[in-house]
């Protein structure tokens, strides 16, 4: 028998847009496992490690290193794609200008 209660990939799926909007908010290297305990949610850290590499070969993250470990930040085109999404949804852009 299934348990009701039990946490599905659909409930833990992250979206483009929420990791767009954590690297927009710290505009600066962050590691997979900072990403991680943004999220808020249960993520398997290798899954989240695998979605940030695919965002930095999309264009929409640059990859870099803090203390020796592989980090990632928001690029030019991944501001612009967070600017579409949030059109997209009609909740407004992204602007650097706060910064």
């Amino acid at each position: 028998m299934s348990n009701p209660k039990a946490i599905t990939h659909l409930q833990i799926a992250m979206t483009k847009r929420e990791v767009l909007e954590i690297f927009f908010r710290e505009p600066r290297f962050l590691t997979p496992d900072a990403i991680c305990r943004q999220l808020g949610k249960f993520h398997h850290r290798s899954s989240v490690y695998s979605y940030l590499f695919r965002l930095h070969k999309q264009g929409l993250l640059l990859r870099g290193g803090v203390g020796g470990r592989v980090a990632y930040k928001i690029s030019e085109r991944g501001i612009e794609r967070l600017n579409f999404l949030k059109s997209f949804y009609n909740t407004g852009g992204a602007s650097r200008s706060h910064i």
